[in-house]
Parts: structure tokens; sequence; C-alpha cells
């Protein structure tokens, strides 16, 4: 990764010795790509600027630690601390706003609803998902459901199902 290969330039002159000697196999080590590669030749200092932002915001993430924004390695912690409205009728379309932390873009993020006592899981769907620079999420979606009961509700990542928010409190279907 671009970012390692700059972490260790920066401190190593052993490194930079060697990368102006041979930068293409320095580069080749650090499995940066070959077009990076070039704009490290021509000196593209905003083609090497985009690239080390996205891998570090790859990495970087926002989350919650008793109430206080931290910036931490790894996966966000999603949380999802209300659901509105918290009551619906059963067979009928219901436009939600859930708020909470650390959603995932509309795109890449999956709204889900289980019953607690059949356990059947329906989606949602979302309209949109806004993250302001705190890490605080608002998303609006919208939701039907077959049959009355409890259901828990939940924000995920599409690609982590287990790493979902999950709402402390229920959201009540009432028969239609």
């Amino acid at each position: 990764m671009l970012i390692y290969f700059i972490a260790d330039y920066l401190r190593n002159p052993e490194l930079q010795l060697r990368a102006s000697e041979d930068p293409v196999t320095v580069l080749a080590e650090y499995g940066i790509a070959l077009d990076m590669q070039q704009a490290f030749r021509r000196h593209d200092h905003a083609a090497i600027v985009k690239t080390a932002h996205d891998e570090l915001a790859a990495l970087l993430s926002r989350s919650s630690l008793r109430g206080h924004h931290v910036m931490m390695w790894g996966t966000p912690r999603i949380t999802v601390t209300s659901v509105s409205p918290s009551t619906t009728k059963a067979d009928s379309f219901t436009p939600l706003t859930i708020e909470g932390s650390s959603f995932p873009p509309a795109g890449k993020a999956r709204l889900s609803f289980r019953n607690e006592q059949s356990n059947d899981c329906v989606d949602g769907t979302i309209a949109s998902v806004t993250t302001d620079p705190h890490g605080r999420s608002k998303l609006l979606g919208k939701v039907k459901l077959p049959r009355s009961g409890l259901w828990k509700v939940s924000v995920a990542s599409v690609g982590n199902p287990d790493g979902a928010g999950v709402w402390d409190g229920d959201f009540k279907v009432t028969a239609g």
C-alpha cells in the first residue's frame, strides 16, 4: 500500500537510498500498482495524495466511545439510537427515520427487520443515508412488514452483516 511506503520512506534513510537507485523494484515490493508508480515518476502529486487519502479513508473510521468520537483502525461500530415512528400497521408501507452512528452509505447499507416470535426477516428500502463529520447518521427509508408483533430493527454494512447496529427498542406492528 502506498501509505505504508510513504510512512517507511519518511523515517528510513536506507529505503530512501534504495528508492532513489531502483524505484520500480522498491515500489513493487510495497504492492504499489503500475499507474501509481508512473505517477511517482511524473511527480503527479495530486494522484499520489488522492491515492493516499483513499487508502487512509478505507483504514480509518469514526466510532463513538463513551460519548466521545475517536478515530480508530478497522471497521466502524454501527449503532442505532432511534427509529421513528416506532409503530405501524401490518401490510402497509411505513416511511422511517432511523438515527445512530457510522451508518454505511445508502448503496452499501442494509436495513433489516426480524420478528421476535417467528424470526422472520424482512429488508427495508433505503432512500438515503447522511452522516455528519462527527459520525452521527440518519437513514431515511420505508418498510412493509407482513405480520403483527414486535420486530427488531438493524442497520448493517452489506459486506459485514455481523457488525450490525440493532435498536434496543421494539418496532411494534399492529393488525391492519
